[in-house]
């Protein structure tokens, strides 16, 4: 019997837990679905380091000084332990990626980056965006899709604060109906202003809100992207990084 070999991967979790669980569960079903996984063996290795982020809330940056610090001390523990490369279960703290990636000398799998090119692929040239209000302020995903010419529909500064209370109900497990109808209302607003495929730019709102829930949009969940990303990842061959950030 021949197993095939796989890269371990490096899960920097804790951003919250309840989106870093998430992020477990759908390494084990994509691996079912896609790679029709079943035996133990058939799964990847991952090591997953839930780092309790302090200045960091459901907005985003409290203290980024002292969030920087902290990220690159994860990255750098999950290095020592054995990963092979790291993702990072929170769109947020890749505003530091770089630094993360500086930090160590295995490579570093963007979410953003990964959920970008799964917008390219659309052919989308608007794309609406549901995150944190650090994530939105920061443009962090602006950057991004401008390299590939798609613009951003940010939420409204009401609809910014609808969504910093959703994904504070996700973080504290106490998400509901309630909850799903609000994102859909941003959701559908942003579709009205020609969004044309709308970003879950926050690895809490993908467990407030689904692609189920939704009609006549796409919507591209980040969780699920860098999920099906680490997968192939941990499954080549080759030892090419897997698009390293930009400097």
């Amino acid at each position: 019997m021949e197993i095939k070999k796989q890269k371990t991967i490096g899960i920097l979790g804790g951003m919250g837990p309840v989106a870093s669980a998430n992020l477990y569960y759908k390494i084990i079903t994509v691996a079912q679905d896609k790679y029709l996984a079943e035996q133990d063996y058939d799964y990847p290795p991952f090591i997953l380091y839930s780092l309790p982020l302090v200045g960091f809330d459901e907005t985003g940056f409290v203290d980024p000084e002292l969030v920087k610090n902290q990220l690159i001390a994860g990255v750098k523990r999950l290095e020592s332990a054995g990963s092979d490369f790291i993702i990072v279960a929170c769109n947020t703290v890749h505003y530091f990626q770089k630094e993360m990636q500086e930090a160590i000398d295995i490579p570093f799998l963007s979410i953003i980056d990964e959920t970008v090119k799964a917008a390219k692929e659309t052919n989308c040239k608007i794309a609406g965006l549901l995150s944190s209000e650090s994530t939105a302020k920061l443009d962090i995903y602006k950057k991004s899709c401008e390299q590939y010419g798609i613009s951003i529909i940010p939420p409204t500064t009401e609809q910014q604060a609808e969504i910093n209370q959703v994904i504070l109900n996700v973080m504290a497990g106490a998400q509901g109906k309630k909850d799903t109808r609000v994102l859909h209302a941003i959701i559908e607003d942003m579709r009205k202003k020609g969004a044309e495929v709308v970003i879950l730019g926050c690895t809490e709102i993908p467990l407030a809100i689904h692609q189920d829930d939704v009609e006549g949009i796409q919507v591209l969940d980040s969780t699920q992207i860098i999920t099906e990303s680490a997968l192939h990842y941990a499954r080549e061959e080759s030892e090419t990084n897997p698009g390293l950030l930009a400097a």
